[in-house]
């Protein structure tokens, strides 16, 4: 199909998913089994690639069982049914439109009229190579701030997260790592993945602290973040990142003061913002300052980029190609993590594709060829909003299989270098040095290096 006609299906399934949706949202699964009929020929028109996860009649079968099991389900449970067929795709675009990326990079899930999506349980969590960690705890709870969550529900927290993953649509599972959290904190899904009574119930969690202490708690749902919280978001303790603050958000840059002039440039969103910076015009400043000071090396950080736009990334990779004194093996280093998604891989994998960067921190949330693009749908009963990819992206080698971005260099956060402010990936890169005799593998066919064929996902201690 061509893009022209491509885009007038599109335009033509949103007018008609607008048009049905003019009644209210009917809040009986029972009466939504015509949207999972409407989903299905959506995805179809839509989707560059529907079944590259799943083949057709699996896809047939996932949605004849949806819309034989909807009248028996709760709201809740109908939602992230729901969210777990979209999943079916491989592809964090495509997702329900609860899931938001606030400023493109901390994800949030919007409410929902039905029971279970109102409320929130009063915690933050993040997962950190040692586990999952309560990083933030309202009023009620301040004291499991900084505690281990080593179970909910009874069950290990290993087996809580699997449960929950298979309703959130991804990439690779480093995607839901870094979505997961936000899940954890929603009634609706917790309970939709049998890990809490119902929605108005309690989350049962079995805590330990540094010490080994254990405990259990109930945490009772409440309004959305109604309450202060304790301990900063993760990523902000560290020193460097209250300086770059300071400067800018989005996108800021400073010096090291070490003996190879690195300019560390911290970049969290690829957009052009009204009234703000553009990238374009960050990347002049940016490099224009990289010559004046003899910079020897610049480490570009990705982390927690949601992405953007992907036609903003051309002045950062150009600006690196046209200065061999940084375009060279130790010369340039990008840190990634789960939450570089979308634009942002895009940008990684320009810099994979083209120049001599070395990657740090984890392995990226997005694949370097993916879906993007999404439009939004809605289902005519539910009211439900879903987005779905229009594009395929395909910023390495059209034969890379790869779900990520590894990393050259593994370094993944443990709690207590978290709360101490260390920046395990700066650490690593500090630390880099050269192998003697070893050959730096061509930018353009860094995908085929067996590390990156055969890389392996960060290994959790739960």
């Amino acid at each position: 199909m061509t893009r022209s006609a491509l885009a007038w299906l599109a335009f033509v399934v949103t007018c008609l998913s607008a048009a049905r949706a003019t009644a209210a949202p009917s809040l009986d699964p029972g009466t939504w089994r015509g949207d999972v009929r409407f989903l299905r020929a959506a995805i179809d028109s839509l989707h560059p690639r529907p079944y590259r996860a799943h083949s057709r009649a699996e896809w047939d079968s996932a949605g004849s069982d949806l819309e034989r099991r909807l009248p028996s389900l709760r709201y809740y449970e109908a939602v992230a049914a729901f969210s777990a067929f979209v999943g079916l795709l491989g592809d964090g675009h495509s997702r329900l439109d609860q899931l938001r990326l606030v400023a493109h990079a901390w994800p949030t899930l919007g409410p929902l009229p039905g029971p279970g999506f109102g409320t929130r349980y009063p915690i933050r969590c993040a997962v950190f190579a040692d586990g999952l960690w309560i990083t933030e705890a309202g009023t009620s709870y301040k004291q499991l701030a900084s505690t281990k969550v080593v179970a909910i529900a009874g069950r290990p927290t290993a087996d809580a997260i699997a449960a929950l993953a298979r309703l959130i649509p991804a990439d690779n599972p480093m995607w839901t790592l870094h979505v997961v959290p936000e899940y954890l904190r929603s009634p609706g899904y917790m309970s939709a993945a049998g890990l809490a009574k119902s929605p108005e119930a309690p989350l049962q969690l079995t805590v330990a602290r540094a010490s080994g202490e254990r405990s259990e708690v109930g945490v009772a749902p409440g309004t959305p973040d109604s309450a202060a919280l304790w301990v900063r978001e993760l990523g902000e303790t560290s020193p460097l990142n209250r300086r770059l603050n300071m400067l800018g958000f989005s996108m800021a840059f400073a010096d090291l003061g070490d003996s190879a002039r690195t300019v560390f440039a911290r970049i969290r969103a690829i957009v052009d913002e009204p009234g703000h910076e553009t990238v374009a015009a960050f990347a002049a400043r940016l490099f224009a300052h990289v010559d004046s000071i003899g910079c020897r090396r610049l480490i570009l950080d990705l982390r927690g980029n949601g992405g953007g736009d992907n036609y903003l990334n051309q002045p950062i990779v150009h600006a690196v190609l046209r200065r061999p004194a940084i375009d060279r093996s130790g010369g340039l280093f990008v840190i990634i993590d789960r939450g570089t998604f979308s634009a942002a891989v895009s940008l990684a994998a320009d810099l994979e594709r083209e120049t001599h960067a070395r990657f740090a921190g984890e392995p990226t949330g997005g694949a370097p060829d993916s879906p993007g693009d999404p439009a939004s749908v809605t289902l005519p009963a539910s009211g439900l909003v879903v987005r779905i990819s229009t594009t395929m992206w395909n910023g390495s080698d059209p034969r890379d299989p790869r779900r990520c971005i590894f990393p050259d260099l593994p370094a993944m956060p443990t709690w207590a270098r978290y709360i101490t402010g260390r920046d395990v990936a700066l650490d690593a890169i500090t630390a880099w040095r050269a192998t003697p005799g070893e050959r730096d593998v061509p930018p353009n066919q860094h995908w085929g290096d067996p590390r990156q064929l055969h890389g392996e996902l960060p290994r959790i201690a739960w």
